[in-house]
């Protein structure tokens, strides 16, 4: 018997994420579909949505968020679907995000 310990698995995220509950929308292929953001970074979020995305396919999601002023903002961010599975009766993707806009700050900031 080996008495050594587990090796730690390492972090592949390169940055962290925030968790946040934003409804987004999202599309891969035809039309626009409704998504939540269930967390989110500079470089990729997690999506509960109501299909399963195939693992590497490309997806655009938008963001949007009012300011205090009623104004709102809205990111449209091209992304690579990383992961997905099925979560309960919904579905989960890990979407990362190759060039985000520098817009996205704002949107991290108001999550």
């Amino acid at each position: 018997m080996d008495d050594q310990p587990p090796t730690p698995r390492s972090n592949r995220r390169l940055t962290a994420r925030r968790a946040c509950k934003l409804t987004v929308k999202y599309r891969s292929g035809e039309g626009w579909h409704p998504a939540t953001a269930m967390d989110l970074s500079h470089k990729g979020c997690r999506l509960r949505l109501g299909e399963d995305l195939a693992r590497g396919g490309e997806v655009t999601v938008v963001f949007e968020t009012p300011d205090a002023g009623g104004a709102g903002l809205e990111v449209e961010i091209p992304g690579q679907v990383i992961w997905s599975r099925r979560e309960g009766l919904s579905h989960q993707a890990g979407i990362h995000f190759a060039d985000p806009p520098p817009a996205l700050s704002t949107i991290l900031a108001r999550a």
